[in-house]
């Protein structure tokens, strides 16, 4: 009876030891090589993309131009490829609609031989020039214009007849004038985000 009451005892010991390294094991902090999700990357575009030419799921590829460090170790070093696609894709437009170009980032390629999926995102979404100042002095220009006209008729409230047509022919010019693409250039460099907390293989560099 008393050795059935030892093994009962050495077991439920050796349980604990066992709970309570497992508990430790947990409480160790992660692994220099698991990247948080919210993890920026400066990358350099290896061939230009935009909108006017892009179609959904063309793929392209960038570098890292920085090398990536996660608690003072280098983790992805400089020229490391990432593979992007595109996820939407639309071209310029007449009534001033600008280009719409939309990626993401889903490879990493450690080597030529594998690739470790990844979500990344541009940190700033792309966005086509502003046009406003344009668009603004052409319909006011040519109400300036349309009001010097009207006042130099001999007609009544000339000025302000003058001025509404010029500024309805300015505006017609902003409405049939062609937006703008959107793109991102050969070796331009931004920075990309991870979306998904992203483990890589340990290495040594």
């Amino acid at each position: 009876m008393s050795s059935i009451i030892s093994s009962t005892k050495v077991f439920a010991v050796s349980t604990l030891i066992f709970l309570s390294s497992s508990l430790v094991a947990t409480a160790q902090p992660d692994s220099i090589y698991t990247l948080p999700a919210g993890k920026r990357f400066r990358v350099k575009m290896d061939t230009e993309i935009n909108s006017r030419a892009a179609s959904v799921n063309d793929t392209f590829f960038v570098t890292i131009a920085e090398a990536v460090s996660n608690r003072g170790a280098v983790v992805i070093p400089v020229g490391t490829r990432i593979d992007g696609r595109i996820e939407k894709a639309s071209p310029a437009g007449f009534g001033n609609a600008d280009g719409r170009l939309e990626v993401i980032f889903d490879r990493l390629r450690l080597n030529l031989d594998s690739a470790l999926p990844m979500e990344g995102r541009l940190v700033k979404p792309l966005r086509a020039p502003s046009r406003g100042v344009f668009a603004f002095l052409l319909i006011a220009g040519s109400a300036a214009a349309g009001a010097i006209i009207g006042s130099a008729a001999d007609i009544e409230n000339g000025t302000a007849i003058g001025a509404a047509i010029g500024a309805g022919a300015g505006t017609g010019g902003v409405l049939i004038k062609k937006g703008r693409d959107v793109r991102i250039r050969t070796a331009e460099v931004f920075e990309i985000e991870l979306k998904k907390e992203l483990v890589l293989p340990a290495r040594e560099f």
